[in-house]
């Protein structure tokens, strides 16, 4: 009885360890192993380094950086979530800068889909660069699968405003959801055979991670190159930016998690939201079209938002965000846990705020964190 005991549990053992090795529940094993996903998680996934280069352009400051103080009611919203840095740029200078729980300048931070917002500048530079034809193309030309599973009429396009039409269900938190699979698992272009038609495409907004990851493999077979070796190159070196950077991996290290991932310190974030700021445009070099910026940043407005009475969409361009509040359009990178990149055009201004905060039910897709920011911000602005 004993001896059937101990084989049935072995055979068990053997399965379980089976399947985890496996490209379907390689997640389980990464996910025991690395935990639960944080801002802090690249010291313990495989990363690989985006490169700042030897030509650092430090933020000058303004002169009268940190002289204005946040009001009370807004710091103690902005404490109390767990925020590690907040900084606010005008006019190409630092004007505001604080950290909390043993940040500062030099400490990394990851983005979570704040990245997605330079996946979608990738995107505008292949596009600049003549790779990539139009933004009306298929994604079949580019990944096979999407010639398959009524897939073919996908649009790059449609993955760039989130109206793909797929399966991938970022409300699923299961274990065995494409969200699991897409952050804990070994191979990116697995997750992407997983992908299969729920409905039309480029008719109803859903946010979905996996769009953004069959963006990141398009860039990469256009450019040849990592995802790393394209963001140090064209951004983080002529934007000369202050650390060295690293951008998540896949389990099998062959790829970026292109929809995540990426982490940097406070003031190199702020970089591209001054990029955007500048049309594209860093001191005197074109980094990306002025022409794509005005369309990344412009709602999808032919798009149905299922969650509002399939309202026409507002909020939402090319992996950027857009909130209206107090009086001033935001542009905005937005990742877990809130980490944001605020452009706002009316002030000349770029805000960055990093933490940990938890997420609540949204107000019109915003947490409504996000309006505090934003007035902090407005508080200490000229």
């Amino acid at each position: 009885m004993i001896k059937k005991i101990l084989l049935s549990f072995l055979a068990i053992v053997l399965i379980v360890v089976g399947l985890t090795f496996t490209s379907r529940f390689s997640h389980l094993r990464n996910f025991a192993s690395w935990g639960l996903h944080t801002i802090h998680d690249y010291k313990t996934h495989p990363t690989r380094l985006v490169e700042s280069g030897d030509q650092p352009q430090p933020w000058e400051f303004d002169s009268a950086y940190n002289k204005k103080e946040i009001p009370a009611e807004f710091m103690t919203i902005i404490d109390s979530n767990d925020t590690h840095a907040f900084l606010v740029i005008q006019n190409g200078k630092l004007l505001y800068e604080k950290y909390w729980d043993g940040y500062d300048t030099a400490r990394l931070s990851g983005s979570f889909s704040a990245a997605k917002s330079i996946i979608s500048l990738l995107i505008g530079i292949a596009l600049d660069e003549g790779k990539l034809k139009s933004i009306e193309e298929p994604v079949s030309n580019y990944i096979p699968h999407f010639k398959t599973n009524g897939l073919e009429k996908v649009r790059i396009k449609d993955l760039l405003t989130m109206s793909s039409g797929t399966n991938y269900n970022e409300g699923d938190k299961g274990y065995f959801s494409l969200n699991a699979t897409a952050y804990y698992g070994d191979d990116m272009e697995y997750l992407i055979t997983m992908m299969e038609k729920k409905e039309e495409p480029g008719v109803y907004w859903q946010y979905r991670s996996g769009d953004t990851q069959v963006l990141g493999l398009i860039v990469e077979k256009l450019f040849n190159q990592s995802i790393s070796d394209l963001v140090s190159e064209r951004f983080m070196k002529p934007m000369g930016a202050e650390a060295d950077a690293l951008w998540l991996l896949d389990g099998s290290k062959k790829h970026e998690k292109a929809f995540c991932c990426f982490n940097a310190v406070a003031r190199d974030y702020a970089r591209f939201g001054q990029l955007v700021l500048n049309k594209g445009k860093w001191n005197d070099k074109q980094i990306v079209s002025e022409k794509y910026i005005n369309e990344a940043t412009t709602p999808a407005s032919y798009l149905k938002d299922r969650y509002e009475n399939d309202n026409p969409v507002d909020f939402y361009g090319y992996q950027y965000w857009m909130v209206n509040h107090s009086g001033v359009h935001a542009i905005a990178q937005n990742g877990l846990f809130g980490q944001y990149v605020y452009i706002i055009p009316e002030k000349n201004a770029v805000v960055v705020r990093l933490g940990e905060s938890k997420v609540i039910k949204p107000i019109h897709h915003h947490q409504p964190e996000n309006y505090t920011y934003i007035d902090a911000a407005l508080a200490v602005l000229k």
